[in-house]
């Protein structure tokens, strides 16, 4: 019998201290050793204003816009919530074969989606281990999934980082 480690770690921390890039930072270290999947979601700027969310599927490369700023709904914040991309993250949750799902994040914007919660939690749970980020309001959620949730600071990223990549078993 074939041993699986079961490592489910979450990331959360206050807006701007590097979720999304310790995520994508991880990917780069594992993609050699072990096959990755999952989404980020990247910041759209436009002028240097931040205008919204594009999610990014890490095998293909395939972007949808998530959210712009503006007024309709589904709404977070000054968001709105563009539900055709709503298929796209719901669909890359339910194709999970891999060695390590990132979801980047665990959010309100992503719990506007149908689907949303039961595909992440499956995903979760049928993968061996998992990175995700956790929104600061989503963190009981993300241990209910059975995440343990590591908070970050700009101060400690260099050492959550380290952190991550060794439970993971990703050396450097």
């Amino acid at each position: 019998m074939e041993f699986r480690s079961e490592v489910r770690l979450g990331v959360s921390g206050m807006p701007g201290v590097g979720k999304t890039t310790l995520a994508l930072k991880v990917v780069e270290a594992a993609k050699t050793r072990l096959a990755v999947c999952g989404f980020v979601t990247v910041e759209v700027r436009e002028g240097g204003a931040r205008i919204g969310f594009d999610v990014v599927d890490i095998n293909s490369g395939e972007k949808t816009p998530l959210a712009r700023a503006g007024v309709g709904e589904p709404s977070v914040g000054r968001y709105v919530v563009n539900l055709g991309s709503c298929g796209f993250i719901v669909g890359i949750l339910r194709r999970v074969r891999c060695d390590l799902l990132i979801v980047d994040e665990i959010g309100a914007m992503e719990f506007k989606c149908p689907g949303f919660g039961e595909a992440l939690a499956s995903a979760v749970q049928n993968s061996p281990r998992v990175l995700a980020t956790v929104h600061r309001n989503y963190i009981d959620t993300a241990r209910r999934l059975g995440l343990e949730v590591i908070w970050m600071t700009r101060e400690n990223w260099g050492s959550v980082y380290a952190e991550v990549l060794r439970r993971l078993g990703i050396s450097q």
